[in-house]
């Protein structure tokens, strides 16, 4: 219940909550309302609002939701049926991403394959496939090594006039 509540939440920001506290703002333009205001923008390269945990936070939810729904598919139908759900909403999601990006009206160089559906469906499908085919104890090491290369890739990998 606590994950659903914070899923509504989080859907309140991404359904677009940030023009409602824009409108306050306009309304009565505080220090107040000023500061929610701009903690709903991004930063443009260094720095961190909460405009930039909205998203992060969804996928952390498909996460754990995951973990909730794919350790009762397996422990009642099997590891075959848990895949095959995988797969099926991975390519599900995919696909409705190129079609909400206009996919079918463009042409191919102009076709945007990497919206937030797209993003969700490959965090999905791959944590999903770790979790059917790993142990804990593995999926610890994948996150550690993950986080290690990301951490590589940000502080060790140069950015041009940067």
């Amino acid at each position: 219940m606590s994950l659903d509540a914070l899923r509504g939440f989080d859907m309140f920001w991404i359904i677009g909550a940030d023009g409602l506290v824009r409108g306050l703002r306009s309304m009565s333009d505080t220090p107040f309302t000023g500061t929610l205001a701009t903690q709903l923008e991004h930063v443009d390269w260094q720095g961190f609002r909460f405009e930039d945990l909205i998203f992060p936070l969804f996928v952390f939810m498909v996460g754990v939701a995951l973990v909730y729904s794919l350790t009762r598919t397996i422990a009642e139908e099997g590891r075959g049926a848990a895949l095959k759900r995988v797969f099926r909403r991975g390519i599900l999601l995919f696909v409705l991403g190129i079609f909400y990006s206009g996919g079918v009206s463009s042409a191919w160089p102009d076709i945007r394959l990497m919206g937030v559906l797209q993003r969700l469906a490959l965090a999905y499908f791959f944590a999903g496939l770790l979790f059917c085919f790993c142990k804990p104890r593995t999926l610890a090491a994948i996150a550690v090594g993950l986080l290690l290369g990301y951490w590589a890739l940000l502080a060790l990998v140069p950015i041009r006039d940067i």
